[in-house]
């Protein structure tokens, strides 16, 4: 596991540091760090996907975490981006930048483990599958989607339409080796014979219909209604249960 560790104060550098290693020590899980003492250091080094999770002091000199976390969201949506911090009135602006976590100084074992552990479970789960996407002529082409991208997948006679944010992919597979791919953490869910939705999209359940987010709407059964509102609901109370690091 790679962290960075974005942090200006040498002592508090050294603590966070001191304290993932003592938890990474007993899982048996070796850790690589890396500092950085400022903002504008960092973003000069930094590169997307280089590493599994990123430790910002929001009260730096010069850039604050607020603004690096900004960049660092032009290229990385799923990055984990953990705020370090003397409270949280900075929760507001966190959100905009979609922090995932925040640890409240002076730290302790007992958080940063609790940090760690959940980092360890969003990291267990992919972030996009493979296709074999159906191009001209009959021909197929390995393609990664995004889960975050999928609105929702239907399947026509063994052809697979993932409809995602940026495009619809069509692919050779049954209904059941799909969604058998898809992470089984309650964001996907089958909600009709060959129709799996991605409830992260979804705006509200109504009477027999999804209503998306992006004003699209899906029809459903109606003796499904329950169901479907039922695991929207839990959905939605795990994802508030877990903030950041829902998926």
């Amino acid at each position: 596991m790679h962290l960075i560790i974005v942090e200006d104060l040498p002592f508090d550098q050294e603590k966070l540091a001191d304290l993932i290693r003592q938890d990474c020590d007993s899982h048996g899980e070796r850790v690589d760090l890396s500092f950085y003492a400022s903002g504008e250091d960092f973003l000069a080094h930094y590169r997307p996907k280089s590493c599994d999770g990123l430790f910002l002091d929001i009260m730096l000199d010069g850039l604050s975490g607020i603004e690096i976390a900004r960049k660092v969201r032009e290229g990385e949506k799923r990055l984990p981006i953990i705020f370090t911090t003397v409270g949280r009135d900075y929760a507001v602006d966190g959100f905009a930048v979609r922090a995932t976590d925040y640890l409240v100084k002076p730290l302790d074992l007992g958080q940063v483990a609790q940090c760690m552990e959940r980092l360890r479970e969003y990291l267990s789960v992919p972030s996009s599958i493979s296709l074999l996407e159906i191009s001209g002529r009959g021909h197929s082409a390995p393609v990664d989607v995004p889960l975050d991208d999928i609105l929702y997948a239907q399947c026509f006679d063994h052809i697979i339409q993932v409809n995602t944010a940026s495009g619809v992919y069509r692919t050779r597979s049954s209904f059941q080796d799909f969604t058998a791919q898809l992470p089984h953490t309650g964001r996907f869910h089958v909600c009709g014979r060959g129709l799996v939705v991605n409830l992260s999209h979804v705006a509200r359940v109504l009477d027999s219909e999804l209503l998306l987010k992006n004003g699209e709407r899906l029809p459903f059964s109606r003796n499904r209604r329950q169901e479907i509102q039922q695991a929207y609901a839990e959905w939605a109370v795990d994802r508030s249960r877990k903030g950041g690091w829902a998926q």
